[in-house]
């Protein structure tokens, strides 16, 4: 029979086949995740956490530690951490749950960006001991792709996780530079070229301090604005370690604060000095402490305020009554005597205010 004859080359054939579908097979196998019950358990335990380290794509590395009970950024420098963002990082830590593997092959990792070009790493400790390695990636569909430890796969955490590691330096330490409820506030005084300017509480409402510069039309309200300002002060950033007190201004500050939060208390003093390298933000400090903040110059300016920034502003005279609607069909309305003198007069004393 003629396939006898040709079985050899229907042999051959049907090998190749088999072989493609197993070649297909196993790529096809490398791409698709692998099951949930592959997934591991991955348990922080957030109180036992002492330290974090976080090194970014640029190779920036911060840790922070924890040894009394607060948070504090121990590398490259020690200052106190923002306890927002510490417990941030916590949070995530503690909730970090692997839903499922997205790949198996190194190969991807450039594209998920858990490779060693894009991805942030974070080593969890607890004392000398590591808890976990984590190379946080993208985050796609609704996870965040991570390789832990030693292993190669690549898995999807449930939500987004690198937005709460991947910061500057700068959004790691503490940028408060003044923490208390304005309502506290007893007192404050500024002193600038502008003027020198103190108020006293009276209940709750201020009221000018005798000695000080005067203030004409004098608006209670503008001081509780100005007082939330400097009670609740943030910078925005910190002035680089080469900056000296010379350099910043504080020989000879342009202006300067004193909160008074209650007799018992030492005043908050905030000093102003000169602009900062950038062109566009002011060097500021706090007396007794040698961090030297940088703010905007919109906090500088509320801190260094005139006399017209406790005026009572004016109100806009109101506008005019609309004219009423006039019926269609018909022609002009009558309007009653007394609405047209109204009318009249309103207009002539616009005109006078535009002369």
């Amino acid at each position: 029979m003629a396939w006898r004859k040709n079985r050899v080359a229907i042999g051959a054939a049907v090998f190749v086949a088999l072989l493609g579908l197993t070649l297909w097979a196993s790529k096809r196998g490398s791409r698709q995740p692998s099951s949930a019950s592959e997934v591991p358990s991955l348990s922080i335990d957030q109180a036992a956490i002492t330290a974090i380290e976080v090194t970014r794509p640029n190779g920036e590395r911060v840790v922070l530690s924890n040894t009394s009970g607060a948070w504090r950024v121990a590398e490259p420098l020690d200052a106190d951490a923002d306890p927002s963002n510490a417990e941030a990082a916590l949070n995530r830590l503690g909730g970090l749950e692997l839903v499922r593997i997205v790949a198996t092959q190194p190969s991807n990792y450039a594209r998920l960006e858990v490779d060693e070009a894009n991805a942030v790493k974070v080593v969890v400790k607890a004392g000398d001991e590591t808890l976990n390695r984590l190379v946080i990636g993208k985050y796609a569909d609704g996870m965040t792709m991570v390789r832990v430890d030693d292993r190669d796969e690549v898995f999807g955490a449930s939500g987004s996780l690198r937005y709460a590691f991947d910061r500057e330096l700068k959004a790691w330490r503490n940028r408060r530079v003044v923490s208390v409820e304005p309502n506290a506030v007893q007192s404050i005084l500024y002193e600038s070229p502008n003027g020198t300017f103190q108020f006293d509480r009276a209940g709750e409402s201020w009221s000018p301090t005798p000695g000080a510069d005067e203030v004409v039309g004098f608006d209670p309200k503008k001081v509780t604005s100005m007082v939330a300002t400097a009670a609740r002060l943030t910078a925005s950033d910190f002035a680089g370690e080469d900056v000296s007190v010379a350099r910043a201004g504080f020989n000879e500050p342009r202006g300067a604060v004193t909160i008074v939060v209650a007799e018992e208390t030492e005043p908050v003093v905030l000093e102003l000095g000169s602009t900062a390298e950038n062109g566009t933000e002011i060097y500021l400090r706090r007396a007794g402490d040698p961090t030297i903040y940088v703010v905007s110059e919109y906090l500088a300016d509320r801190l260094t305020p005139d006399a017209k920034a406790f005026e009572k502003v004016d109100e806009p005279p109101a506008p005019p009554p609309a004219m009423p609607a006039m019926p269609q069909g018909q022609g002009q309305p009558q309007l009653p005597p007394e609405v047209m003198r109204q009318l009249q007069e309103q207009i002539r004393q616009q005109q006078q205010q535009q002369r």
